[in-house]
């Protein structure tokens, strides 16, 4: 189901030759940090991670993110890596790198420009970088700042690779509503609202009424929430079926004043994999379904043919994104997980008829960079 879709309409040809830009863009960004960074010379020799933070004094949280540096320049082979006595020792090779960051986005700006939300992310994180491992800033620093806002505002509301979560989350609620009469339903992690904005902008496109249901919009931060109204106030004016409140899934949630057993549909995109400990949240959330609800998440995923997705790049430098609980059946790494991962954990917490859809057994056997899952679950 929606197989055909995904594969020419949400993944498109235009999609796909500039995800391949801005890996080579990326590349280029990383290799030019570790240069700026001062830390190049001690690649050339050969050295662990943690080798580099003792010399550079940098703080020991930035492990993950320099870690993800080094493997994804291991990645393409421009630096090697050994194990002695199980501790890694990174190498620059001989690799050359010929990327020219200021032609690569010029030519994905001609392709598409509303590719440059994540060039210009991208940019901003590595510019910022050297200033983040010496602790002179922290990624919320980066990101969240009042002179940077603007771009991260349009790489999670305006972005040609981020956008496809959006789309696809909100089709498949849409679809699951159809037969569902006057359902309950819950966004949670809405953040800036661009799922919601698809699941309004899917029904307005398809005359569908926005009175047949009733949908409340979470978040754990106000701002969000005013943002997000705003946004859908300039989409329509019928607002009437929508509420906007606060809600920490991390926090038990009858507390917070959602009883159990209360909506049809729960849905988020890329917001489970930020809960703490996963197991806890995706219990409470299980319990806030009604019997037969359905539990639906339009996630980021591992794809097979990259499994060091470029948003990690951003991600590593937020504290929240891999400081987690782990759990070897709900959440065995941090971080963005595979989709079979997704469908594991869903069926340990207790539900029933869980699949993604569309099916990526099907889907990664025609495209190897399937970066976007969404998994459904039913409660029985």
């Amino acid at each position: 189901m929606f197989e055909k879709w995904y594969l020419e309409e949400l993944i498109n040809k235009t999609i796909r030759d500039i995800w391949k830009l801005t890996d080579y863009f990326l590349l280029k960004l990383i290799s030019n940090i570790l240069d700026n960074a001062e830390i190049t010379p001690l690649l050339k020799s050969g050295t662990t991670v943690n080798n580099i933070i003792q010399k550079k004094n940098y703080p020991a949280n930035v492990y993950a993110s320099l870690k993800w540096l080094l493997d994804r320049l291991k990645l393409d082979g421009f630096v090697s890596m050994r194990l002695d006595n199980n501790v890694e020792f990174y190498t620059l090779s001989n690799k050359t790198m010929d990327y020219d960051l200021d032609a690569i986005k010029s030519m994905a700006e001609k392709a598409s420009p509303e590719s440059m939300a994540a060039f210009n992310m991208l940019e901003l994180m590595a510019n910022n970088y050297p200033d983040y491992l010496s602790g002179k800033k922290t990624g919320v620093d980066i990101i969240f700042s009042p002179e940077n806002i603007d771009i991260t505002n349009e790489y999670y509301g305006n972005n040609l690779f981020y956008n496809v979560h959006n789309i696809a989350g909100a089709k498949i609620v849409n679809w699951d509503i159809s037969t569902r009469k006057n359902p309950q339903i819950l966004e949670i992690g809405g953040g800036l609202g661009g799922g919601t904005k698809q699941f309004v902008i899917q029904r307005l496109k398809e005359n569908a009424p926005l009175n047949s249901f009733n949908y409340c919009f979470t978040d754990v931060a106000n701002k969000m929430l005013r943002s997000t109204k705003k946004a859908l106030s300039t989409l329509t004016e019928d607002l009437s079926a929508f509420t906007f409140k606060k809600l920490d899934f991390n926090k038990n949630l009858s507390e917070q004043g959602y009883a159990e057993n209360s909506y049809d549909v729960i849905w988020g995109v890329n917001a489970a994999h930020v809960s703490f400990d996963m197991r806890f949240s995706l219990n409470e959330l299980f319990k806030t379904l009604k019997n037969g609800g359905s539990f639906i998440i339009s996630e980021t995923v591992r794809p097979i043919g990259n499994l060091m997705i470029q948003q990690e790049f951003v991600l590593n430098t937020l504290d929240d994104y891999w400081n987690v609980k782990l759990d070897e059946k709900i959440r065995p790494r941090h971080g963005f997980m595979d989709w079979n991962d997704w469908v594991r954990a869903l069926k340990e917490i207790g539900f029933t008829n869980v699949e993604t859809i569309p099916d990526m057994n099907v889907l990664q056997k025609e495209y190897d960079n399937c970066y976007v899952a969404v998994v459904r679950g039913i409660k029985p």
